[in-house]
């Protein structure tokens, strides 16, 4: 650095802009006349207007107008800034040489330390400072900065000496130096490949099963089982026994309808007056101890029937406001299983007394329902638009058959106890009709017309091997087996008279052997039913001008 810029730094920092000492107002000769300018004896910065609070606080002159005046704290700061503007030339210029100059290797080997100078001492604050100015001064000369506006004059005030001896002039005009501006010419960078996005396949949703609906449920289309062509069995003609008969009821009443208790103690049966109600009755096989259990004026309680154990007793009404009824035997309380009114017909106790099987027309046509012995759980078993009647349990109570003209004509059909697996066990056009399990189970006798007159015929429990046990009538009831399954007895009329005036009660072998009449009259003899030991046999008749109840022994 030169003295006369090392002297302009230490004057520049340690003097007032607008000091008027000897020393200041030498320099500021020397210094206009190297830079040529001879009427201008202030240094650069000396024009800079007086800071406020620094002149005597004369007001201003009418002529001139009023400056704001500024601290001491102005000239600093602006030292600072131009301290900072010159540190971020250089550092622009460094990057410059940098990037463009290529002042600086990668390759090169790193520059030795300096050596120690031994007792050279620091430098102060003041002559860094100087420094700092000084390389600014030097540098800037070699450098061609940017187009720069044009400077502008900086306003001029009349300012007061601050303290004595010192005199502020008339600041003058001053050029302000701009820094360059440097542009930075942008590199190319490498963009990252972008890594494709991975499309997830979509998860397959499992499609929701549709869950069956309750009850009442569709019942399975029935197998059409082709059955065996019927064997003509010779029938034995019937013996005429005129086996003695005993009245155990004697009123003016009609009784029907008898039905023997499991111990085969008792009877049940439904009496009705002319034109009057129908109750339910019990009496003994002997005919004594006749006990009326219901007592309804209007009612029309019929077809009696015992449940397994012997201690209930259930029956139906047949009006459009009918049920199913049940009712202890020792109390004669009367219960109601059925909610529904309408009309009813058969209904039979399955073999563990658990559940009752039976006929209605509670919803439109002639179906076959099965409930709980309390009455709860009632199941639609059948579901057609024609006629199904006459369920009949099977002894392990497992399947239910049935009588059915579902496909044009009356036939025989069986099913589960829950309605499924419906098979259609006879195939004719003339009629099947009152299926009756055999004691094991194993064969089905039922009523056919398929001979031309009414007869009995025993089949397989799948429908097979049909046998013809009788052709005598014209008119048939249900058939009924005995306990032992030996024998089978109906009733039948003759063939002459009225059918409905002249019936007679018949026994006839399983295998379709020895024939036997058991009664012979003009009266209607009908509805005969086993009693448990096999030896007896109860029915109603009207021999004596009103229907009673009699009981017969049977022949062995």
């Amino acid at each position: 650095m030169s003295r006369s810029s090392r002297g302009r730094a230490e004057w520049y920092y340690n003097h007032p802009p607008a000091c008027t000492c000897a020393d200041c107002t030498r320099l500021r000769r020397i210094w206009a006349a190297q830079a040529g300018q001879a009427g201008n004896d202030d240094p650069p910065g000396a024009d800079r207007p007086a800071p406020p609070g620094r002149g005597d606080g004369a007001p201003p002159t009418p002529d001139q107008p009023s400056q704001p005046e500024k601290s001491d704290s102005i000239g600093w700061s602006s030292r600072i800034i131009a301290i900072l503007v010159a540190a971020l030339g250089i550092a622009a210029i460094a990057i410059w040489l940098f990037v463009f100059g290529g002042i600086y290797s990668f390759d090169r080997p790193a520059a030795s330390a300096p050596p120690d100078t031994g007792g050279s001492p620091p430098p102060s604050d003041a002559e860094l400072q100087a420094m700092v100015v000084a390389v600014l001064t030097e540098v800037a000369p070699t450098l061609t900065p940017a187009p720069s506006p044009t400077p502008t004059a900086a306003p001029t005030a009349t300012a007061t000496p601050t303290r004595p001896g010192h005199v502020i002039p008339t600041p003058s005009t001053i050029q302000v130096w701009q820094a360059p501006t440097i542009v930075a010419t942008p590199t190319r960078q490498r963009l990252p490949t972008p890594t494709p996005a991975v499309t997830p396949l979509p998860r397959p949703t499992a499609t929701p099963r549709p869950r069956p609906t309750a009850t009442p449920k569709p019942t399975a289309t029935p197998l059409r089982i082709p059955t065996a062509t019927p064997r003509p069995h010779p029938t034995a003609t019937p013996k005429a026994h005129q086996a003695e008969a005993t009245a155990i009821t004697h009123n003016s009443a009609h009784d029907r309808h008898p039905a023997w208790s499991p111990d085969g103690r008792r009877i049940a049966f439904s009496s009705r007056l002319s034109a009057g109600p129908a109750n339910i009755h019990t009496v003994n096989a002997d005919g004594s101890a006749v006990i009326k259990h219901t007592n309804k004026k209007f009612s029309e309680y019929e077809y009696p029937a015992w449940s397994p154990d012997g201690r209930q007793i259930s029956f139906t009404t047949n009006h459009r406001s009918g049920g199913i009824y049940v009712m202890n035997v020792d109390d004669s309380d009367v219960i109601t299983l059925t909610n529904t009114p309408a009309v009813y017909g058969s209904q039979t106790w399955s073999p563990d007394g658990r559940q009752i099987a039976f006929t209605s027309k509670r919803d439109g046509d002639w179906e076959i329902y099965v409930m709980n012995a309390d009455g709860s759980g009632v199941v639609r078993l059948t579901n057609n638009h024609d006629g199904d009647w006459r369920p009949a349990w099977s002894p392990d109570g497992r399947r239910i058959s049935f009588s059915s003209n579902r496909d044009g004509d009356s036939d025989i059909y069986a099913m589960n106890v829950d309605g499924s697996g419906v098979v259609r066990l006879t195939n004719n056009h003339d009629g099947d009709w009152w299926p009756a399990w055999s004691p094991d189970g194993r064969r089905i006798a039922f009523i056919s017309n398929r001979d031309g007159d009414g007869g009995i015929y025993v089949m397989n429990a799948d429908g097979s091997n049909v046998i013809q046990l009788t052709n005598n009538g014209s008119w048939l009831s249900a058939p009924a087996w005995s306990p032992d399954g030996r024998r089978i007895t109906f009733a039948s009329s003759d063939g002459g008279g009225d059918i409905w005036d002249t019936r007679e009660i018949y026994v006839v072998n399983a295998d379709g052997s020895s024939v036997i009449q058991l009664t012979n009259n003009d009266s209607r003899d009908s509805e005969p039913a086993w009693s448990t030991d096999g030896r007896r046999i109860a029915f109603s008749s009207n021999r004596d001008g009103r229907s009673d109840i009699y009981v017969m022994d049977v022949p062995p």
